[in-house]
């Protein structure tokens, strides 16, 4: 039987909140740690393909894994990409571009939640904006919950899904949505992004779930 193909992406771990999950990396992918994010792929026993940042988060790890770390930018700093503190790039975003420039088009964000600073919660989702606007797939994961974007488009999901999805207007208006296969349907409305209709919808377990957005850009939520 010939082995199925598979799309090489680029797994993106950052320093947010962060529980051990199951990363499979295959042949073609890569991975990058955002900062302190490498001591979250330490524990998964990753090592990264690059590890970028500033390294702010990182020197509040304590000293053994800053011991560990030291030792990479010491004896492997090809590994390395060291950021200035004072910068415009984010150190996810800065993954972002490295990773786009070396052609890859599928993005899955782990640590890109919570944390310290909950502004780089919403910084991250705006990553998954200027991934998609970059004709690329970007994903934030967690152990049960996955957020994505969907713009000007049609995303299917597979019957056999449960647990919420939540859809919300990250333009001032997203038109023509229609939402299919869930608890709560819509034929072509509008969503706004000043009132939260979209919260807490269904997954109906033996239907295909569809979600369309003509026009604007729609942030979905997915609770496992």
């Amino acid at each position: 039987m010939d082995e199925i193909k598979r799309e090489p992406k680029c797994v993106i771990i950052s320093a947010g909140d962060f529980s051990p999950v199951d990363i499979s990396l295959y042949e073609g992918d890569y991975c990058i740690a955002c900062d302190a994010g490498f001591f979250y792929a330490q524990q998964m026993g990753i090592l990264p393909d690059l590890i970028v940042g500033d390294f702010d988060s990182a020197s509040e790890s304590g000293p053994v894994m800053m011991r560990s770390l030291n030792e990479i930018i010491e004896n492997d700093p090809d590994r390395i990409v060291k950021l200035n503190v004072k910068k415009d790039d984010t150190d996810t975003i800065k993954a972002v571009k490295i990773a786009l420039s070396k052609g890859y088009k599928k993005f899955y964000l782990y640590g890109a939640l919570g944390g310290k600073r909950i502004d780089h919660t919403f910084a991250n989702i705006q990553t998954l904006i200027f991934i998609k606007h970059h004709g690329a797939k970007g994903y934030i994961m967690d152990v049960n919950r996955m957020i994505m974007v969907a713009e000007n488009e049609s995303i299917h999901f597979h019957k056999g899904n449960t647990g919420y999805i939540s859809v919300f207007s990250l333009s001032e208006v997203s038109k023509g949505v229609t939402l299919k296969g869930l608890m709560y349907t819509l034929e072509n409305g509008e969503i706004k992004n000043d009132f939260p209709i979209g919260v807490s919808n269904e997954f109906i377990e033996d239907e295909e779930a569809e979600i369309t957005v003509e026009e604007g850009t729609l942030l979905i939520t997915l609770q496992f």
